[in-house]
This record gives C-alpha cells, sequence and structure tokens, in this order.
C-alpha cells in the first residue's frame, strides 16, 4: 500500500476521533469543568443554537459522559424504568460503535452495571450476583449518550427532577496499574495542530490508536500497518508526515470515500417511496465497516443499533429548499414500542429557528386528520391505517389554520433542509417492506387538505 492510500485510509479511520473530541469539549464547556465517568445532565430540549450533536432529538433529554477505563472499572445504576415512558442508555467506544445498550427495549432490569475494558468480545453480558450486567468496552476510553423520552414541554420539569438523578455513573473497582493515560483535555486538545484538518486528524489518531485498537482482532495487524505507512507511529504516538503524502488530496480523497457511502445501494437499503435507511446490520456498531462509520460520526453522531432505533431519511443526497412546499402522506400510524418522530434541519444538520419553536412532528403532539380529530390522543386506534399529513413549509409563509397543527416549518429565505425519521423501538413491519412508506411530494403553499372519499 503506497503512503497516499494508507492517508486516505487513515483519515477514514480517525474521522470519529475528531467527533469524539468536539463532543468531549462540548460536555466540559456545558458542564463548567472536564469531568469524566460522571453524567452530565441537559435540563432543556435541543434548540437551534444547540450545535455539540449534528441532528440532535428534541423530543428526549440528554445525559451525556465521557467513559475512561484507563485506572479501573465503572459503575453505572439505571433506576427501574417509568412504565410507558421510553429510555435508551448506549455505551459507546471511542470511535463510536454502540456496543451495549441498556433501558426499555434490551437489558431493562434496574441496578448496577459493571463497566469493564476488555480488547475484544465488546457487548453486554448477563446478570451475575452483584451486578444487573456488565457492559464490557473494547477501548480505554469511550462515551455514553443517556436519552430519555419527553412527552412535552411541560413534561421537561418532572423529567430533570425526578428521573434523571437516578441514573448515575461512579468511579468503580481501580485497576492494580494504569492502562492508559487518564482521559483529560490536555490528552484531547493539546499541542494539536487544530488550524490543519486533516494533520489534525493524524495527529490526534497518533496520540490514542495505540491504547485504542480497533475491536475485530483479526484488523489490529492490517490497521497497524495502514497507520504505519501514513505516518502515524503507535510507538511514539506521533504523527510524520512522507515526502511523498499530498495531505490536501488525501483528505479530499478521504471525503469522496464518505461522501460514497450515502449513495451506496448496499450500505443503504430502499424503503420505497424515496425513503432510505442504513442496513441494520451497519447500524450503530460498525465492526470493520470504516467508511460507514466515518459516514455516520460526520452526519449522525453516537448512532444507536437498529434494534433500538432506526433513522430512515428521505432521498439521501437529494437537494431539498424552502421555496419549495412539500406534503407528507403517512398511510397509518407507524407501529413502534417506543415513540416515532419527523424531525426538521438546516443544510448542516441543526434544528429550524421558527416562530413557532417546533422543530419536530410526533406521535405526542397534537397533528390532525383532515376532518381535524387527534392523530394520536383521541379515538383512533394505535394501529390505524387512515392517513393524515405533514405540511413542510417555510416560516416565511404563514402555514393556513387547517394547516396549523400538521406545520413543520422550513428554512427562511429559500434555505436548503433536510428531515428524517425516527423509529425508536421500531418493528419488524418498519424494515421488512410491511409498511408503507410516507409519500413526499412537491406543492403550493397551503394546499387544500386532501379529503377521502
Amino acid at each position: 500500500m503506497s503512503a497516499q492510500n494508507a492517508t486516505v485510509q487513515s483519515l477514514v479511520y480517525g474521522i470519529p476521533l475528531l467527533e469524539y473530541v468536539i463532543f468531549a469539549n462540548a460536555i466540559a464547556n456545558s458542564s463548567g469543568t472536564w469531568t469524566t465517568n460522571t453524567l452530565v445532565h441537559s435540563t432543556t430540549l435541543a434548540t437551534p443554537s444547540s450545535h455539540a450533536i449534528v441532528l440532535p432529538n428534541v423530543d428526549t433529554l440528554y445525559s451525556s459522559g465521557l467513559l475512561d477505563l484507563s485506572g479501573g472499572d465503572i459503575i453505572a445504576t439505571m433506576p427501574p424504568l417509568e412504565e410507558g415512558r421510553f429510555y435508551v442508555w448506549p455505551f459507546y467506544d471511542l470511535y463510536s460503535n454502540n456496543v451495549c445498550n441498556i433501558g426499555t427495549i434490551t437489558n431493562s432490569t434496574a441496578g448496577k452495571y459493571l463497566i469493564k475494558y476488555r480488547a475484544s468480545k465488546p457487548g453486554c453480558v448477563a446478570a451475575n450476583d452483584e451486578y444487573a450486567g456488565t457492559i464490557y468496552l473494547p477501548t480505554v476510553y469511550g462515551a455514553t449518550l443517556l436519552r430519555i423520552e419527553v412527552g412535552n414541554s411541560s413534561d421537561v420539569d418532572y423529567v430533570v427532577s425526578s428521573i434523571q438523578p437516578n441514573f448515575t455513573l461512579e468511579v468503580g473497582p481501580s485497576a492494580l496499574s494504569a492502562c492508559a493515560p487518564a482521559l483529560t483535555a490536555e490528552l484531547l486538545n493539546a499541542g494539536l495542530t487544530t488550524s490543519d484538518l486533516p494533520l489534525y486528524i493524524l495527529q490526534l489518531t497518533a496520540r490514542l490508536a495505540a491504547n485504542n485498537p480497533p475491536d475485530v482482532v483479526a484488523d489490529i495487524a492490517p490497521v497497524t500497518a495502514m497507520l504505519e505507512t501514513a505516518g502515524v507511529s503507535l510507538a511514539t504516538n506521533t504523527y510524520t508526515q512522507p515526502t511523498s503524502v499530498d495531505l490536501a488530496l488525501a483528505y479530499t480523497t478521504a471525503e469522496a470515500v464518505l461522501l460514497a457511502v450515502g449513495e451506496s445501494a448496499t450500505d443503504f437499503e430502499s424503503l420505497g417511496n424515496g425513503w432510505k435507511a442504513l442496513a441494520p446490520s451497519l447500524c450503530g456498531n460498525f465492526l470493520s465497516h470504516y467508511d460507514v462509520r466515518g459516514f455516520i460520526a460526520v452526519g449522525g453522531y453516537l448512532q444507536l443499533q437498529a434494534s433500538v432505533a432506526i433513522y430512515p431519511v428521505y432521498e439521501l443526497g437529494q437537494d431539498l429548499y424552502s421555496n419549495q412546499t412539500y406534503m407528507v402522506e403517512f398511510f397509518g400510524k407507524p407501529q413502534v414500542n417506543g415513540f416515532w418522530s419527523l424531525t426538521m434541519y438546516d443544510s448542516d444538520g441543526f434544528l429550524v429557528p421558527n416562530s413557532l419553536d417546533r422543530y419536530s412532528l410526533n406521535d405526542r403532539g397534537n397533528m390532525t386528520y383532515p376532518d381535524g380529530t387527534l392523530v394520536y390522543g383521541g379515538a383512533s386506534p394505535s394501529d390505524s391505517t387512515e392517513p393524515f399529513y405533514m405540511l413542510l413549509q417555510t416560516t416565511d409563509i404563514q402555514a393556513s389554520v387547517e394547516w396549523e397543527s400538521n406545520w413543520l416549518p422550513t428554512p427562511a429565505d429559500g434555505g436548503e433542509f433536510r428531515f428524517n425519521l425516527r423509529w425508536y423501538g421500531p418493528t419488524d413491519s418498519l424494515s421488512d417492506g410491511t409498511y408503507t412508506y410516507p409519500r413526499v411530494t412537491v406543492v403550493e403553499p397551503n394546499p387544500p387538505l386532501p379529503r377521502s372519499g
């Protein structure tokens, strides 16, 4: 392998580390101090000014944490689950692989979970006499991002005061000797060339990769060889650019590799009516698919496994502009064991400011059928196949009265936007072709509501 090709692959491999640092620094900024092995609870829902996470949820409260197993184990305590409220507490390795989830869908037993470092065979192990379960991380450093469903804005105070504080992280049994340097702000930030992005990624990779090898054991030798050929020394934790390498070109090529994932018919599966989703086998835990891992890190960091959540996107790669109005027709209620939403984002993946402070439409809101009755919370059965509609229309044009409850504002001034669905606790119908995905059509502003019959 040439040094140039190795550099391209090393950039693809290391890009999730860049997102990890952004995540870590955001936690420090929100908490006021650098902290590891403890949860930092967000007490407000995401808003357009929330830029710590790309494509944020707007109907969950987050609790974030950095995991540092260099000095020993960590204990995670999960309280008894409140019936009717969805929780997921995921645990990620340094490279953003979702190696274990506890909560509503899987590993729902309340109690203490022991988090341990194990270089291979990551995941969850069943309870023993002392712990509700054991979580094995394949890297010394990791992350966690607890998500707690919030029914509406008035529910926030209750979740903040009565639910969040009962989820905790604490330092557990200590190791006889440290297996890596402690996870500090200096380790992730000091002495790196942040003004040159590809150089920065390779320097960061050099600093962290030696103590955080691939979790696929068969990949350790080839990944090590790739990094060394690219100038990343795992022995000295330094990066030296080979004289034959054009770093700018390598980064452009690496970006093209990631972009190709979104256009791949193999990585993304068609769900019908223009919707796609990442193949379930690739969701959350990417194993040797480093291109997919990098693509998701940039576009949707800290993704969950498909058994917990599915994230369908509409026409990935197609430009959508808010100088056009779109109608989304749902062919009945999506069947989930948790909750679902359709969320609006600008071209950078952040929420769209609007006078309603409305950033998603979901199964906990006041959407209505064309006859004015509630889709959720009314007499309509949970498995109803009656169609209902959403209006995606710019904030520059006020929705008509009949559309107000089903209006999701798009950016002002004709800006680009994107949107995606989230199915939490998805049933098989949402991925096996049984459910007919929503149809999206271009319409005039404030079109007449479709009427049955």
